[in-house]
């Protein structure tokens, strides 16, 4: 390892299944090895899943580093490096948290890796990126333009990319309308990126925060909703108001997304959902509770949507960059990480948290 990079860093870690605060500690840096690249990070995301890891819903093994939303500078290469990847030292990067895949599944060798049944997940299994440095696979890089910082680039390789691939699953056509319920980190990013892509979107939340910040976006919704102002019977009315004139089909969105973990939010977005449409879920509520006759009278579809690949990633970096998309942003440095956390459970939370190590 070069002599430039100090041998112990700080990181913020899980002690054990429960806690409710990270602990800054000094450990390690990291050796790279094989097909790794090793990060100087300069911002990593905080999701609803570290949440997770922290209250032990993914089982595991503790202590653990925190956070699977990584951007940063490439400072060393695995011998196998180059071979797996183009970034360089020197690039600016982010990076996907799936870590040793095996390329032995079906999925790895049929299907898509990012379902590997034997991979590990950075943040959640195995260390993460709440941390100086940290490692991650070569192959899941992507070079950042010059225009993306590393606090707007780091939402983007878990936030960014879950939502891109949801609207990609939808398969709408542009004109064609996709409802988002739930307009926090996740949401205000797709509704951007939907409308980019030309769709007509509706915007859903029962928190007013989190609905002005995206009737504020450049790329706002077509419609916004609040869920607890207006009946699903009236929204579909409003919805039916963005067809185009001698529109004949279905009241409702043609596919909305559900990244709320709200059991109210479920059965809404069936509700809104015309008939033989597509419900997709990103959220990860403990349960769902949905109406039987949603799915037999309905003839709705509901799938599940997993975060990305790297052409995903690549993908989404250049939608951002190309239409300006943008996190509404709450930036934290490192011994501000007991606010970080603490802040995501205050009244009146909207947008992305952040930890930024420069």
């Amino acid at each position: 390892m070069s002599s430039s990079i100090p041998e112990t860093m700080q990181a913020l870690r899980v002690s054990n299944a429960g806690d409710s605060h990270y602990k800054l500690e000094t450990i390690p840096v990291p050796n790279v090895e094989g097909s790794q690249v090793l990060l100087k990070i300069g911002a990593a995301g905080l999701c609803h899943t570290d949440l997770m890891v922290m209250d032990g819903s993914f089982g595991g093994v503790y202590p653990i580093v925190g956070s699977h939303e990584p951007a940063g500078t490439v400072v060393a290469l695995g011998k196998d490096a180059e071979k797996n990847g183009t970034a360089k030292v020197g690039d600016r990067v982010a990076a996907l948290l799936p870590k040793d895949p095996c390329g032995e599944c079906s999925d790895c060798k049929l299907g898509d890796w990012k379902y590997c049944a034997n991979v590990k997940y950075g943040g959640i299994n195995v260390d993460g990126f709440f941390s100086e440095y940290a490692l991650v696979e070569a192959k899941n890089c992507v070079v950042l333009p010059d225009s993306l910082s590393f606090e707007q680039a780091a939402p983007l390789t878990c936030a960014g990319i879950t939502i891109y691939t949801a609207i990609k699953k939808a398969g709408l056509k542009p004109g064609q309308i996709l409802a988002i319920s739930g307009l926090g980190a996740l949401g205000h990013l797709g509704v951007q990126m939907a409308k980019a892509m030309g769709l007509k979107v509706v915007g859903i939340d029962a928190r007013p925060e989190p609905i002005a910040m995206t009737k504020g976006l450049n790329l706002a919704p077509d419609l916004l909703i609040d869920a607890t102002k207006t009946e699903a019977d009236a929204a579909k009315k409003q919805i039916a108001d963005l067809r185009e004139d001698g529109y004949v089909g279905w009241d409702g969105a043609d596919v909305t997304i559900i990244a709320a973990d709200a059991l109210p939010a479920q059965s809404y977005a069936a509700q809104i959902t015309r008939r033989h449409g597509h419900l997709i879920l990103v959220a990860q509520p403990p349960q769902l509770q949905f109406d039987f006759r949603n799915f037999i009278f309905q003839d709705l579809t509901l799938s599940g949507s997993l975060h990305g690949n790297e052409v995903n990633l690549k993908e989404t970096v250049e939608l951002v960059d190309k239409f300006g998309i943008i996190s509404d942003l709450s930036r934290f440095k490192i011994g501000q990480h007991e606010e970080m956390v603490d802040s995501v459970h205050r009244e009146g939370r909207k947008g992305k948290s952040v930890l930024v190590f420069e």
